[in-house]
Formats: C-alpha cells, structure tokens, sequence
C-alpha cells in the first residue's frame, strides 16, 4: 500500500515516530498524547472515529482511579504548572498545566486504556479471537497504527531498561521470570527462586575466581570460567529455543554468533575474545600436561605464566559475560509486533 504524502503530511509523520511517549524520569505526559492521536485519525481521514482528547484523557484517569484507588492514583497522577505557557499551547494544555502519568501506575492499566480507545470510544468491534491489544489500531491507518505501536513500545522498553538495572539489587529480571515460568510451566514465584539461586551462583563463582586467581590455583579459576561462559550461552539459546549444535563451549559460542541479538549490546566482539581465551586455555591445559611429563623447568615456567595470563583474562571476561547476559535477558519476552506494509510516496504536492 501506498501513500501520498506532502511535505506537511510527511514532517506530521517525522513528529509521531519521534514523539518521546515516556520521559527519562518515567512519566507519560498526558494531553499532548489525546491531542496527537486525535490528529492521527484526522491523518488517516477517520474523524468520524476519532474520540475527543478529554474523553481519552479521562478514561485514563477512571482506569487508575479504579484500579489503584483514590490514595494511589494521588501519587501517581501529578499536576505540573507550564511556567512558560503561552496562548498558542491552548489546544493542547488549556489549563496551563500538564498531566503526569508515572509508569507505575500504567503498568496497571496500560493495555485495557489503549483497548478501550479503540473498541469503547471509536466504537470499534472487539475481535471474535484472542489478539494483540491495540490491533485495532491497524484498522484505521497508517498514523494511528504507527503512533499507538510507537507508544507499545516506548511503554516496554522503559519498562526493560528499569528491569535491568534493578536485577543486581533483586537477583532478578522480572521478564526473565515470566519468560521462564512458561518456557518451564511453573509458578512464576518458583521461577523468581530459580533465578534468584542462578544470580548467587554467578556471583560466588566470581569471588570464587578471583580467590584462586590470588592463591595461584590457574586451573581451578580457568575451570570455573568455563562453566560460567557456558552457562550463560546455554541459557541463552534454551530461552530463544534455539537448538544447540554441541555441549561444548566452542559449539555455544557458534550458536549464539549465529542467533545473537543487538536489543541491548551486540555481543560479536565479547564473543571473538572469549573464543580467543577458549583457544588459549587449551594452550595452558597441554601446558600443565606438557609441564607435569618433564622436568619441571622452563615449561613448568612458562605454564605458569599462560595460566595465570589466561585466568586474569578469563575474569575480566567472565564478568562482561554476566553482564551482557543479565542485561539480554529481560528481552527474553518480545514486545515488538510487525507493522503494516505501508509505503510513504513523499513526491506528492501540497
């Protein structure tokens, strides 16, 4: 499908995909939401469908009144004055202050607002079959598909980057939970524990390197890395049901080259320089060989000095990996949905 857009037509579809739905500090801002998406249906030349930004605004207000109730929502619904307001910004905030909505509140109620947009105030039939929410919004056209899809995923995505830097302090990523209480079919209570044990062992195992690192005990440090590099890569490719090839580290490191994800950091270069601490533990594990069938002299030297080098790099490594690895995880649960096959023909006139 193709659309003719001006170049006022286009700069209104530039505003929507990047309008900012949740600010750094976790709040929706309320009324410039209800006006934009009352003008993305004046876009897609639905009008007549379009409901009234008050009455978008207030649905949002009843629903977290309703679920939270009176005390709550007081917290969470916060009123800012507009120190540099002006008669031009009216239409938008016509009483000279803005609406905050914090996240913790539309975590409540996100999705049953933006299902009742569409199927209670535009009148939109509700499916006959199990959907995604705001489905209807592809219904009406490009602006609105394109606007309440930006909104699903600035709502998941801050919810994420919140999940993440609250998984040291929890021992926990609240999506990797829920995407392991099903993968698994067990309580998501049971789940939390079973990630909360994993979390405790990923840390013992680094203090545990790092002791026998000080106590000269290479091969332990190097066997632990091993585990924990393995570990890691295995339950990453277990939570994105992707069939291992191997057991082995090699063959994990393969598989996660081929499947890896850029959703918070590429990890092609950490992956490169573990395969290169892999190829060089073999080196220290003939070494010891090497250095344990002759007389100990200069190879049990040079043994010594190539386990301790492989082990002092394998930690530094170890904790990137737990890194990369706590913070891929929360997107184990996807939120994005494909969009419409729409086209934008930018050659129309005014």
């Amino acid at each position: 499908m193709v659309i003719d857009v001006s170049p006022e037509r286009q700069a209104f579809i530039d505003d929507i995909t990047n309008y900012t739905f949740i600010r750094g500090d976790g709040r929706l801002v309320l009324e410039p939401f209800c006006v934009y998406l009352s003008h993305c249906f004046g876009f897609d030349e639905k009008l007549h469908l379009a409901p009234q930004p008050i009455a978008v605004y207030a649905l949002l207000l009843q629903l977290i009144h309703d679920r939270l109730g009176a005390d709550e929502a007081a917290q969470k619904i916060e009123r800012q004055g507009i120190i540099d307001w002006q008669p031009g910004l009216a239409y938008v905030f016509p009483e000279k202050r803005m609406t905050c909505i914090h996240i913790g509140a539309l975590v409540h109620v996100s999705n049953d607002w933006i299902y009742a947009i569409g199927h209670t105030l535009a009148g939109l039939p509700e499916p006959e079959s199990p959907s995604k929410y705001f489905a209807w919004a592809d219904d009406i056209g490009y602006a609105v598909q394109t606007f309440i899809n930006g909104y699903h995923n600035a709502f998941y995505k801050f919810q994420k980057q919140f999940d993440r830097a609250q998984i040291q302090r929890s021992g926990y990523s609240l999506f990797e939970a829920l995407q392991l209480s099903r993968h698994k079919n067990i309580e998501y209570g049971a789940a939390v524990s079973e990630l909360k044990a994993r979390h405790q062992a990923y840390q013992a195992a680094l203090c545990r390197m790092g002791s026998a690192l000080e106590s000269g005990f290479y091969l332990e440090a190097i066997a632990l890395q091993e585990c924990l590099f393995s570990n890691c890569l295995f339950n990453f490719l277990i939570a994105n049901d992707i069939t291992r090839d191997g057991a082995s580290l090699h063959a994990l490191l393969n598989e996660v080259s081929q499947h890896r994800t850029a959703a918070f950091d590429d990890p092609e270069q950490l992956l490169a320089q573990v395969d290169v601490w892999r190829k060089a533990r073999n080196t220290a594990i003939h070494g010891f060989i090497q250095s344990t069938s002759q007389a100990y002299g200069s190879s049990g030297e040079d043994f010594q000095r190539a386990s301790q080098a492989t082990a002092t790099t394998g930690l530094e490594l170890c904790r990137l990996m737990v890194q990369w690895y706590e913070g891929e995880c929360v997107n184990f649960v996807r939120h994005e949905f494909p969009l419409n096959d729409v086209n934008l023909d930018t050659s129309a006139g005014l």
